[in-house]
């Protein structure tokens, strides 16, 4: 999608949302919409199973942390150093308290594919431990609906990880019923969180990060900046930047915010008088533009003379600049 009208597109989208938005089905409708009732009902029973299981200690096994690949749907940008040092320094300690969910893999016998706890698996991996795991065979959308509901009941995802996962979910087919379940919201937190996650570049969010502390409006704010600048020029300056680097994620995006800030054009007005203090011409200059205008009243014929000579200032002018 363009993002010339951002904040257009944005009101379409919630509006479309609250327009179109029925009441979650019963398990009673018939057809379709039964049919995603009944679905949305068992992924829900699934984690009130799974939480059952792993709170009375069943179906956890140990696995080499090299046997476990990602998700096929990445929920986070990259974790804060701070978050993870103290994580790998509990487990360093302490062991691994909470046993992370896995099924196995669908492509390769013998593997395993991460539905939550990547974190966990690569302390675990730097600390050459096995992982502690729970085992069971999901379907992509109830591998989803678990990750995404893991990670709201810890509340440890941003705002923009939030609209950047539903976004990637819905670029890969899946329903909304599903998304809206993954994340735990409704079709129009929903729509908000995908039309804002569809306007930002893949590589300001690489540059920024998770932006742990920044909401909804700034994003919002920041996509309506980056329609209006070479943003590309702006970030590459940036990555060459040492402060920006070694800031915290929610200072990049305020340092790029500010870059990308509409620049406060210095404004002037000048002219040339004559003997009697007249103005016989005005120059306004406005960033790269420069404009002289003349009184005709005050001096007439003056601009045309002006314009006569015109040629020949400007091959005094590239002459000077050639030899200077």
């Amino acid at each position: 999608m363009g993002r010339k009208n951002l904040l257009s597109s944005l009101l379409e989208d919630e509006l479309t949302a609250v327009n179109s938005e029925t009441p979650p089905p019963s398990l009673g409708t018939r057809g379709a919409v039964g049919a995603m009732g009944r679905s949305l009902q068992q992924i829900s029973q699934l984690q009130e199973e799974l939480k059952s299981q792993i709170a009375a200690g069943q179906a956890v096994i140990e696995i080499d942390a090299a046997l476990i690949d990602n998700s096929f749907i990445a929920d986070r940008l990259n974790a804060s150093d701070e978050q993870y040092h103290s994580l790998l320094d509990s487990i360093r300690h302490h062991g691994q308290q909470v046993p992370i969910l896995v099924r196995p893999h669908p492509n390769q016998v013998g593997r395993y594919q991460l539905a939550y706890g990547h974190r966990r698996v690569r302390a675990l991996t730097e600390l050459g431990r096995p992982v502690r795991a729970v085992v069971r065979a999901l379907e992509d959308e109830e591998l989803v609906v678990a990750q995404g509901q893991e990670n709201n009941a810890r509340r440890d995802l941003s705002f923009i990880e939030r609209a950047t996962f539903g976004y990637r979910l819905e670029e890969r087919g899946f329903a909304r019923d599903i998304i809206m379940a993954s994340l735990a919201v409704d079709k129009t937190e929903l729509s908000r969180l995908i039309s804002v996650a569809r306007t930002i570049p893949s590589e300001v969010l690489e540059a920024v990060g998770s932006a742990p502390k920044t909401g909804r409006r700034r994003w919002i704010e920041l996509a309506e900046r980056l329609t209006k600048h070479r943003w590309d020029v702006v970030l590459s300056r940036l990555l060459q930047d040492g402060h920006f680097l070694e800031s915290t994620s929610d200072k990049r995006l305020q340092i790029l915010f500010d870059a990308l800030a509409p620049e406060h054009e210095q404004h002037t007005r000048v002219g040339l008088t004559d003997e009697a203090g007249r103005q016989i011409t005005t120059i306004d200059r406005s960033g790269s533009r420069f404009t002289l205008s003349f009184d005709e009243k005050v001096a007439p014929a003056f601009g045309e003379f002006i314009l006569k000579q015109l040629p020949e200032l400007y091959r005094a002018f590239r002459q000077q600049r050639e030899t200077s």
